[in-house]
């Protein structure tokens, strides 16, 4: 009689092993029974995975802008607008967006992604297509109702076999160092309130060699002044200056730095050296 084939590995399964909860930053979780989240195996503390999101932070203080973004009313509105919306504003439609991503990260079927700020899910679900059902993408946000909206739409998808979304912070990855190939940060720079930080942290969770692609509303000169400088020191809303930016990246650990500018969004992408 022939043996049984083992069921195929679920997306929490999969992530499990880069995944570090807050209190055991040096060892991988456990997953629970019926793939009901994960567990601390020293602690024993226990984090659920409901509605289709891993929620690893629990409460924080939260930036006006933060605060702002995660409600449903604006969720809702950002998934509804957003793609057709930019063209207006001079961003290049998210077709077109989606296709750099993918040729900056070079993805490759059964590749594993991070998409860290990946909001409502959009560049999420169009990596979770590249990467096919051997391939593995970890979507993370701080906004539970944003996170919510990119549930919504990976179930809508069928894509739930190799997309996990985690509710966690971007200024304190909960990933292995060195665990992450290919990192993406889509449209999420400008909300970092500690840039610096966060680009460290993505740095240390990307191995050696790995390909990092980021974007964000930013200004082609120096540190900016005026409504911009007041908009970045009241609600942690950054008009990203890209020379600073690719500055920040290199003293983060990227290499090869390249940045471009396209209407109001600038681009970054590079390596990680090692």
């Amino acid at each position: 009689m022939a043996s049984a084939v083992p069921p195929a590995r679920t997306a929490l399964e999969r992530a499990a092993p880069l995944l570090r909860l807050p209190g055991a930053p040096h060892q991988s979780p456990d997953v629970l029974p019926g793939n009901a989240g994960l567990r601390d195996p020293t602690g024993g503390r226990t984090f659920a995975l409901r509605g289709g999101v891993l929620d690893l932070l629990g409460s924080f203080d939260a930036t006006p802008t933060q605060r702002m973004l995660d409600t449903r009313l604006t969720a809702w509105f950002y998934d509804r607008t957003r793609d057709a919306l930019a063209p207006a504003v001079g961003m290049p439609g998210f077709a077109a967006e989606a296709a750099a991503v993918a040729k900056r990260l070079e993805l490759a079927p059964g590749d594993l992604v991070l998409d860290v700020a990946c909001g409502h899910g959009n560049f999420t679900e169009a990596i979770a297509r590249r990467v096919g059902a051997g391939g593995l993408v970890i979507g993370l946000d701080i906004s539970a109702s944003m996170l919510a909206r990119a549930a919504r739409r990976i179930e809508r998808s069928r894509l739930g076999d190799r997309v996990l979304l985690v509710r966690g912070d971007a200024l304190a990855l909960p990933f292995a160092s060195g665990s992450v190939p290919k990192l993406n940060c889509s449209g999420g720079l400008h909300q970092l309130p500690d840039l610096g930080r966060a680009l460290a942290e993505m740095a240390r969770v990307t191995c050696a060699g790995g390909r990092f692609a980021a974007s964000g509303f930013a200004t082609a000169g120096e540190e900016p002044g005026g409504l911009r400088g007041w908009l970045r020191r009241r609600l942690a809303l950054h008009v990203v200056p890209l020379a600073p930016l690719a500055r920040a990246a290199g003293a983060a650990g990227f290499a090869g730095v390249e940045t471009r500018m396209a209407g109001p969004v600038g681009y970054v992408w590079a390596k990680r050296s090692g």
